[in-house]
């Protein structure tokens, strides 16, 4: 039971430390309030792990494709991070990027790739609508009568 009180005390102090310190900095303020709206990093490694794998399952690679596909995915993700905005290059790697990948499938493997794809992009056609509608209905007030 001592060990109890003890972690909770210490939990406890830790925590209204960490409440003090933010409260006392402005810019923790500030990171509080676009808390929300901050971007989160993920490291280069993490999303060239997640694509092959994402790549791996909608298609089903074989291991001499996994080879051959691993190193387009890290070119390809060096490379966007490289052109940091630039629209017109960020379009032309995924150009080539998708170019490369589809060489390397099957024809089937390459229409469960642009099935999934198409999937994905109703997907997200039907977030932003929805999140448009749901944002544009508290907005709208009604008339006031003088």
């Amino acid at each position: 039971m001592l060990l109890c009180a003890t972690i909770s005390a210490a939990f406890t102090a830790t925590k209204a430390t960490d409440a003090a310190g933010a409260a006392a900095s402005p810019a923790a303020e500030t990171a509080g309030a676009g808390a929300k709206a901050a971007k989160r990093t993920v490291s280069p490694d993490a999303i060239k792990k997640t694509r092959l794998t994402v790549l791996k399952k909608e298609v089903g690679l074989t291991a001499d494709q996994e080879a051959k596909a691993k190193p387009i995915i890290d070119k390809y993700v060096d490379d966007r991070a490289e052109a940091k905005g630039d629209k017109a290059k960020l379009v032309d790697l995924k150009t080539k990027y998708d170019s490369d990948i589809n060489a390397i499938l099957t024809p089937d493997q390459q229409k469960k790739l642009s099935t999934s794809k198409a999937a994905r992009v109703e997907k997200m056609k039907a977030a932003r609508a929805a999140k448009a509608a749901s944002s544009a209905s508290p907005a709208a007030s009604p008339a006031k009568s003088n």
